[in-house]
């Protein structure tokens, strides 16, 4: 089969030797595609090709997509997929998929990292060490526990699922709202609890979301739901940042209604200096990086590989998401 292997040119050389050999080794002839080429040289390479790896998966233009509606699959390896046009390419007739999921243990594991890091002010403490300046170190009285804390989780899918597991065993009481989720027992979670979307706001001291941005999540986090937080909150955002109003998140950081956030997604990525979020003393931040571990690369790779072998040989693709 010929594929796309379609990219931004920021992706570093290692990473894409590793995606261009699982290529070759599954057979496939293949182009490098990047999202800055003029259209009409995009067009003539997706002419050529019969499926696109998207790494990442980022706006095609409308005109690119209807060009190439012959293509079989547009195969995404990220979990999120709203950064591609789905609804255009599903009415050009092309499916669109992403890696199944397969990066939640990543981004569980990040989740909790940030909650720990935020609760114990990692970023200031290591300076405090680094540069030998231990004067007006509160010995902890600045420093909080993740045991007894209330959890509360915004979307109990596959990545809140593993979130909440993780969290079960810091000894923290986890709730959770999700419209979609009626047995929790299937879920192996009968020890967490389900609430309204108003209580979880109410009672939580932190809050994870675990969410695909649409236009029914976009700003679910506005003023209005920001006034229903207790106090000192913790809210962790590995997801979408256009899931939080940043204008709201900015107020209740200063207003202390959040005691400090941890955030690994925002709106204008790579992210510019001076941001007064990411400035401010009790927020941590990382860049975009919750899935992204070598690990999970390779196995959201392989799994990609995988779905565009299965279209290869005239199968269904796997984890259709348009």
């Amino acid at each position: 089969m010929r594929v796309i292997y379609l990219l931004e040119e920021r992706i570093p050389s290692e990473l894409r030797l590793l995606i261009v050999s699982k290529i070759e080794a599954a057979g496939f002839e293949y182009k490098l595609m990047f999202y800055s080429e003029p259209e009409a040289e995009q067009l003539k390479k997706l002419c050529w090709a019969q499926a696109v790896l998207c790494a990442p998966g980022r706006k095609l233009s409308k005109r690119v997509i209807e060009g190439a509606s012959h293509l079989r699959l547009y195969q995404l390896w990220s979990s999120g997929y709203d950064k591609f046009d789905c609804d255009f390419a599903r009415a050009c007739g092309v499916p669109v998929a992403n890696n199944g999921g397969s990066n939640g243990a990543s981004v569980a594991e990040h989740a909790i990292m940030l909650m720990l890091a935020v609760h114990r002010q990692l970023p200031a403490m290591h300076q405090r060490t680094t540069t030998g300046n231990w004067a007006g170190n509160n010995h902890g009285m600045d420093l909080k526990m993740l045991s007894g804390k209330t959890l509360g989780i915004i979307g109990l899918g596959n990545i809140g699922k593993k979130v909440a597991k993780r969290a079960l065993a810091f000894d923290m009481d986890v709730q959770f709202t999700d419209l979609e989720v009626q047995d929790l027992q299937a879920s192996q979670l009968s020890n967490i609890r389900q609430v309204s979307e108003d209580e979880l706001l109410r009672t939580s001291d932190i809050l994870s979301l675990h969410l695909h941005l649409t236009g029914a999540t976009n700003s679910l986090l506005n003023r209005e739901n920001f006034k229903k937080l207790k106090d000192s909150v913790v809210l962790i955002n590995v997801s979408r940042a256009g899931l939080v109003d940043q204008q709201a998140l900015l107020e209740a950081l200063e207003s202390g209604r959040l005691w400090g956030a941890g955030l690994d997604v925002y709106p204008s990525e790579p992210t510019k200096a001076g941001d007064p979020v990411l400035n401010h003393p009790r927020v941590v931040a990382t860049p975009h990086t919750a899935g992204s571990t070598l690990e999970i690369l390779v196995k959201a790779i392989d799994r990609s590989i995988d779905n565009l072998k299965q279209v290869a040989t005239g199968q269904e693709p796997n984890f259709i998401v348009n």
